[in-house]
């Protein structure tokens, strides 16, 4: 039988690994690999010039993986702070880019909320593991 603590760890591991995953798919198929008519409009929106609309998709692509890639490797909370942060602002351009996205199917109020909520998750672990961890060496 597990002891708290190695409960509290495996939620956290898995927690980041979904979390990574989750940065990586998005990163990976619908802006490096296919590049999705919904990120080219993101950058028509600022008005980017169509030539450099498809690097910069495969550049935030990238940028995605890469921090998904972060949660394999580290255990941090100002990393999750940054998710959370980062799912909020992207929820709000969306909400100003095109609305109509929030009632569509998989649209992006679930995605980011479970997405912020596994980061939640990963908080009340580490803050847990990490009061549990001072407990025992005072």
């Amino acid at each position: 039988m597990n002891n708290p603590l190695q409960t509290l760890q495996k939620i956290l591991n898995f927690s980041q690994l979904i979390i990574a995953l989750l940065w990586i798919y998005q990163g990976l198929i619908p802006k490096f690999i296919f590049q999705v008519e919904g990120e080219q409009y993101v950058w028509q929106f600022f008005q980017i010039p169509t030539a450099y609309i498809s690097w910069i998709i495969s550049f935030s692509g990238i940028a995605e993986i890469i921090f998904g890639s972060l949660f394999l490797f580290m255990t941090h909370k100002y990393l999750h702070w940054l998710n959370i942060l980062s799912l909020i602002g992207l929820f709000i351009l969306v909400i100003f880019i095109y609305p109509n996205q929030i009632y569509q199917a998989f649209n992006p109020v679930v995605m980011n909320i479970a997405l912020g909520s596994l980061s939640v998750i990963a908080l009340w672990c580490i803050s847990s593991l990490l009061h549990t961890k001072n407990t025992c060496q005072q």
